[in-house]
């Protein structure tokens, strides 16, 4: 009887962490698989992690857009997943904020590898922390 009440707890567990990744906002789990795929330096790591862009390079934007799509907040052809991105800023801003910041950070976007993802990212994380104080 224990061994299925334990069974019951790994599958619970496992059905968690599953929901969770596929939802698209394992976002820490997002930074450190792409910060393991491209290498990046560890101060590095620590400047994008705290919205620090002065960082910016070339493969600074392609480590930025593997986040951004292992994130859930853009697919392959460039376009956004509206749902996962307003999941993730309504956890900081009100909801009213977050649609304003989604529309101007994500209109009229120029498709470009790595340089799109990275804009975007970017435009989301400032505008966001911007209005950190304004939460609902």
């Amino acid at each position: 009887m224990e061994r299925l009440g334990l069974g019951r707890l790994v599958s619970l567990i496992a059905i968690v962490l599953l929901v969770r990744t596929c939802s698209g906002q394992d976002i820490l789990g997002s930074y450190f698989r792409c910060r393991n795929e491209f290498e990046v330096e560890p101060s590095v790591f620590e400047a994008l992690r705290t919205g620090d862009f002065s960082v910016r390079n070339p493969f600074v934007e392609c480590f930025g857009e593997c986040f951004v799509k292992r994130a859930g907040f853009m697919n392959d052809n460039f376009t956004f997943n509206r749902d996962t991105i307003m999941r993730f800023m309504s956890r900081f801003v009100s909801k009213e904020i977050a649609e304003v910041v989604y529309k101007n950070c994500t209109e009229n976007v120029i498709p470009t590898y790595c340089v799109t993802a990275f804009e975007v990212y970017q435009c989301i994380y400032e505008n966001t922390s911007k209005k950190w104080d304004s939460r609902k």
